[in-house]
């Protein structure tokens, strides 16, 4: 099963990394409601050279099963 999410290159979703703003998008939600998921341990945030980014798979995760 092939995910709906791709990145430019054709790589699998679960390794496309995405910006706080984009996961806002995907998830309907601010910014800050995404830092907040952070701060709560229920998204897992990537740091490459101080810029923060988060896995595409986790994101799907949460879409899937949802926020409690």
């Amino acid at each position: 099963m092939q995910s709906e999410v791709e990145n430019k290159a054709g790589s699998p979703a679960g390794l496309q990394l995405l910006t706080k703003k984009q996961v806002a998008n995907l998830l309907a939600c601010s910014v800050r409601m995404v830092e907040r998921l952070v701060a709560s341990g229920t998204l897992t945030a990537v740091k490459i050279r101080g810029a923060v980014r988060f896995r595409s798979s986790d994101i799907e995760q949460i879409m899937m099963k949802g926020v409690a």
